[in-house]
């Protein structure tokens, strides 16, 4: 599942929930991050900071009730160290876009353990089942595959090597093309 495809549909002119990682990571790699994505990334710079989503989009639930889930599911993580290495591209199951991930090669699974658990309990009939998730940092998008095929190549020939840590989760609003933190999770040292 990318970045925020269901918004692309007909609620997009709703407000959705999500849980955002933001990653500390160190001012140099947020910089080559930023400027690949401004040159890149035409659907969602400006929009969100470089993170990691962990809850997609949801629509039917109550701000209130969102988060306290999130806390409850959370309080059993503790915080993610992780190193990038390289990138993949995925196709957007809803539009035409293709993407360019960062994906870790050290965290992955703590990661996809922390995304799994939060969709347990009130989130369980949200998580696409037909859709698999693969944690990353979205970096790029194009409806022209070769383009992204090319920014992956040209990543992943590169000794690139961003290391990092999830420190907190974002419970965040997506409404009118910006994402809003509503409230900040920290994970257990």
């Amino acid at each position: 599942m990318t970045e925020f495809s269901l918004i692309q549909s007909a609620e997009a002119q709703l407000m959705s929930l999500l849980a955002l990682a933001y990653p500390k990571i160190n001012q140099k790699d947020y910089q080559w991050i930023q400027e690949f994505r401004e040159e890149n990334d035409e659907l969602y710079h400006g929009v969100v900071e470089p993170h990691f989503t962990l809850v997609f989009p949801v629509f039917n639930q109550r701000p209130e009730t969102f988060i306290e889930e999130i806390k409850r599911r959370a309080a059993d993580h503790s915080r993610i160290e992780f190193a990038i290495r390289c990138a993949v591209m995925e196709k957007d199951a809803f539009t035409p876009y293709w993407h360019v991930f960062l994906v870790p090669d050290e965290g992955y699974s703590k990661i996809l353990k922390l995304h799994d658990s939060l969709y347990s309990g009130k989130l369980a009939d949200e998580l696409r089942m037909d859709l698999p998730f693969i944690p990353h940092i979205g970096i790029g998008n194009s409806i022209e595959q070769w383009t992204c095929k090319e920014l992956v190549d040209q990543i992943n020939y590169s000794d690139m090597e961003i290391k990092g840590t999830i420190e907190e989760i974002n419970v965040a609003e997506y409404h009118e093309e910006r994402v809003e933190t509503m409230e900040k999770i920290k994970l257990s040292p």
